[in-house]
């Protein structure tokens, strides 16, 4: 609709606040709507916006829940992909410095990814430190990652839970 908020509704007149990230999975997308600390659900063929996490402007936080419960800080990006036939959104929930993981149909959110303090320490999941995570994408079984504070693109192996930051050579 153009107002910024957090209503679901048919397409035309839901409302969003700062959407960044976007991913798409079997026709339906998923964005990252960042004021608002949610994830939210966009299915073309149902004419909707659904919220899956997030509760609005001034409702943040760092818990790994269910449903409502679930509190994420200006999540900027998102990655869909699936586990055998179950899908999954990966977010990167950017002013906790961590990597989450989010079950569309259940609406339960852990982290998978981060400590929660900022900085550059690669390691295994919640041992890593990042600097305001953003951007993400899924290679094969190889989570990229926009490190924005830290100026790098750190690797996530999905398999060993592992953390690096890719070496980037010069010309």
């Amino acid at each position: 609709s153009g107002h910024e908020s957090i209503h679901d509704s048919p397409l035309v007149s839901a409302t969003f606040a700062q959407p960044s990230g976007i991913t798409s999975l079997n026709g339906v997308l998923y964005v990252a709507d960042s004021e608002t600390s949610a994830v939210r659900k966009i299915d073309p063929r149902d004419n909707r916006v659904k919220r899956l996490v997030g509760r609005g402007l001034f409702e943040f936080g760092d818990v790994d829940a269910r449903g409502d419960s679930v509190r994420l800080q200006h999540p900027l990006g998102v990655e869909a992909a699936t586990e055998g036939n179950d899908p999954f959104v990966l977010i990167a929930d950017s002013y906790n410095n961590k990597i989450k993981r989010l079950d569309p149909s259940t609406r339960e959110v852990s982290t998978l990814f981060g400590s929660g303090e900022h900085g550059l320490v690669d390691g295994s999941g919640e041992d890593a430190e990042f600097w305001e995570p953003g951007g993400l994408s899924l290679a094969g079984r190889q989570l990229f990652i926009a490190d924005t504070n830290n100026h790098a693109i750190r690797v996530a192996d999905l398999d060993t839970g592992n953390v690096r930051t890719l070496k980037i050579e010069g010309l």
